[in-house]
């Protein structure tokens, strides 16, 4: 069953997915799956309307943690928070105008709840002055 759409489904784990019984049977007993239930899936995964409305290449998981983002070449320090991360960038929401632009690089340390931090390397993909809020993608995983 390797390489079927339904295995590498971000909604399906969240039971978000529309077609969940018949996903459910495809991984519990795919032995059992009649060929027209199998093609059935093979054709609504693709076009299904949950990931219709997320096409992106990692799922987004909204996570808040606290976030300091730091220019080494002005010395500009931000702090924010994300909104929601990805296993390869965040977008988080920092007070005001930043003065950062796009295409640059930066310095993340990021703290969850708990106190537990993290620091690594982004490039700021964009800017969104209506959230005020930076997307960046990560350089190295965390």
């Amino acid at each position: 069953m390797k390489g079927h759409p339904w295995q590498t489904c971000h909604y399906y784990p969240d039971g978000c997915c529309p077609n969940r019984t018949l996903i459910d049977k495809a991984y519990l007993i795919p032995q059992l799956l009649a060929p027209s239930e199998l093609a059935t899936i093979e054709s609504k995964c693709p076009s299904c309307e949950v990931c219709g409305r997320n096409r992106r290449k990692q799922r987004r998981v909204p996570r808040h943690w606290t976030v300091t983002i730091f220019d080494e070449r002005s010395g500009q320090e931000v702090q924010g928070a994300t909104l929601n991360v990805s296993e390869g960038g965040a977008l988080i929401e920092v007070g005001g105008g930043t003065g950062f632009r796009v295409n640059q690089e930066v310095h993340l340390r990021l703290c969850d709840e708990n106190g537990c931090c993290a620091s690594t390397r982004a490039v700021i993909t964009r800017l969104e002055s209506a959230r005020s809020a930076v997307s960046v993608r990560l350089l190295s995983e965390l």
